[in-house]
């Protein structure tokens, strides 16, 4: 009885997420989606489920943002649960319908963060909340290049690099805020890094 009511529950949540999504894109100008978002909701931004826009699936692209493109794009923790091979696929449905002028903010763990314990927290098959799930570990390199080679160029916000120094230049603005940056984590409340994300903007290529 649970599993049959679960199934009328989604099938509802994806109906309803599906009306909600064609509304945003008839009445807002600038089109403004959050991936995974969960409980992250922002003023003029569209919170997206899995259950009905699933980056993976082209269809659903083509469902909502055929006739109407994706101005911002935001990201946060998501990338890092997708398995490996399906990176490219989903760059390149994000470069066809995404406008010109884009902007695609990503956020992930970051594999050049100085202390092993947060590696051992994040990696795939780590010790950390959700890390099982979890299929990559990005660095700004390797996170850059997946886009660079799909016609995006990177703007570095928030990273450490192979010298185990942390860089920052991010800030909450109409790109989309970031919960898990260095300036929003509450665990960074004493001024220590003890949790920030790897943070890159992408526009395309003119």
């Amino acid at each position: 009885m649970k599993e049959f009511l679960l199934k009328i529950y989604l099938a509802i949540y994806a109906i309803y997420g599906f009306i909600k999504l064609k509304l945003y894109t008839c009445f807002h100008s600038n089109i403004k989606i959050i991936v995974g978002a969960g409980e992250t909701k922002l003023k003029g931004w569209c919170s997206t489920q899995q259950i009905y826009f699933n980056i993976e699936n082209k269809l659903h692209y083509k469902k909502y943002f055929s006739r109407k493109k994706i101005d911002y794009l935001l990201l946060e923790h998501v990338l890092e649960h997708i398995e490996p091979q399906k990176l490219e696929e989903i760059i390149q449905n994000f470069y066809e319908y995404t406008t010109q002028n884009c902007n695609i903010r990503i956020a992930v763990p970051d594999e050049f963060y100085a202390d092993a314990n947060y590696i051992n927290y994040v990696k795939p098959d780590g010790i950390g909340v959700g890390s099982k799930d979890h299929k990559s570990l990005f660095n700004y390199k390797n996170l850059s290049e997946l886009f660079i080679n799909l016609g995006f160029i990177p703007i570095l916000r928030e990273y450490w690099d192979e010298q185990k120094v942390f860089h920052t230049t991010y800030k909450d603005d109409d790109k989309g805020v970031i919960s898990r940056a260095f300036i929003n984590d509450e665990r960074n409340k004493n001024g220590q890094t003890n949790y920030t994300s790897l943070i890159i903007d992408f526009v395309k290529k003119n």
